[in-house]
């Protein structure tokens, strides 16, 4: 949120228009504001304004002798809200340093760190690899471009007809994240812990078909002539041309199919004698999510949280501590101890992913009531408040 932002919730809070999830919002920036000097909104009316609303936030508190809301369904759970934009920062401790513990063993974030192995089989390593181009095969040139992504350009008209397509890999490490072009001009970005296989060219095939393992943001070139197929281990999806985000970890128990424009085909895959539309196969719209477990789940999306880790940010919103490590892990490509860890524990958080690991702990550990340490690159709770 932006100093404008900001100061359009603030007037639609005087003028009695805001929502319950607004006025906890506006709550959580309040509690922060009575106790961090250095938040200058540098507009003298603004800060009129806001100490008059802060003034009837108190009255309603010291009435009500309740806690702040901090989001409706937070009341055991504390929020944890970063600004990261216009030059507004709220930090829940200003200047405070990192605990000895984490600071000795800090982890940095992770950066685009990928593997690509060829259909012969030699493997690239992306990440220390010059920009140019860096190998060529069955007519396609494959390069590294100056801003780090992997572009495959069609660099032979002649392909034969009947050439069978050969595939190339694209894998992240933990801590690891990469964008790639494919032959058709898909862009793709990969997480971290993914893996994408792909034909080294879409010559002389029926569909534009893929297999993903883990989580890649898709925005697929329109063609409607060859539909694009992303293959997983529990689903296929197909599409003309859409942008969407695809998450299908092994280690996490749904597949989320998040769609923000176009329209996508889901299947779930397995023995589905007879299949049933809005279980075992839907047509997403966009501003959908589908949640596959043991059969296909649709509802509205969380659209910032489903494609945050693309923009560069963590946003965690009303997520289990649990699946909020998990990304942690992958991310910072450390171990989690979860033998402390306790369940049904939700928060939400804002925050940079190019933080270092200790900062990101310290957030929580203020937000959870919960004290972590950083042992020989593992996280483990060892002290649990309340």
């Amino acid at each position: 949120m932006n100093k404008e932002e900001l100061k359009s919730l603030l007037e639609k809070f005087d003028a009695g228009h805001c929502t319950a999830e607004e006025v906890g919002m506006l709550e959580s920036w309040y509690l922060q504001w009575r106790t961090d000097e250095e938040i200058d909104l540098a507009d003298a009316e603004a800060e009129q304004r806001i100490d008059h609303i802060w003034s009837r936030l108190d009255e309603e508190a010291e009435v009500q002798k309740r806690p702040l809301r901090l989001w409706p369904r937070f009341a055991a759970a504390a929020v944890l809200l970063i600004a990261l934009s216009s030059g507004l920062f709220f930090y829940f401790n200003p200047g405070g340093s990192t605990p000895a513990m984490m600071a000795k063993q800090d982890v940095p974030a992770g950066g685009n760190k990928a593997y690509l192995t060829l259909a012969d089989g030699k493997r690239i390593v992306l990440t220390n690899a010059a920009n140019g181009q860096l190998a060529k095969e069955t007519g396609v040139a494959i390069s590294k471009s100056a801003d780090g992504q992997l572009v495959y350009t069609l660099s032979d008209q002649s392909i034969a007809k009947n050439a069978e397509p050969i595939y190339n890999k694209i894998e992240t490490p933990k801590g690891g994240q990469y964008q790639i072009v494919l032959p058709d001009g898909t862009k793709v970005w990969l997480n971290s812990a993914s893996s994408l296989r792909f034909p080294a060219t879409f010559a002389n095939v029926k569909t534009r078909e893929v297999e993903l393992s883990g989580e890649a943001y898709f925005e697929v070139a329109h063609n409607k002539k060859l539909p694009f197929v992303v293959k997983t281990a529990r689903q296929e999806l197909s599409v003309l041309g859409t942008h969407f985000n695809l998450s299908s970890y092994a280690d996490e128990d749904v597949t989320k199919t998040t769609l923000l424009e176009g329209a996508v085909l889901i299947h779930r895959l397995g023995n589905v004698v007879n299949p049933i539309e809005g279980k075992d196969f839907v047509v997403l719209k966009p501003g959908q999510q589908a949640n596959l477990r043991k059969t296909i789940q649709t509802g509205p999306a969380d659209i910032e949280m489903a494609t945050a880790w693309k923009e560069g940010k963590f946003v965690f919103n009303e997520l289990d501590l649990r699946s909020i490590l998990r990304q942690l892990s992958r991310w910072y490509n450390v171990e989690v101890d979860y033998s402390h860890v306790p369940e049904n524990r939700f928060f939400t958080v804002f925050i940079s992913r190019s933080v270092n690991l200790s900062k990101v702990l310290e957030m929580l550990e203020i937000a959870a009531g919960i004290e972590f340490e950083i042992d020989n690159k593992t996280i483990k709770v060892i002290n649990l408040k309340h």
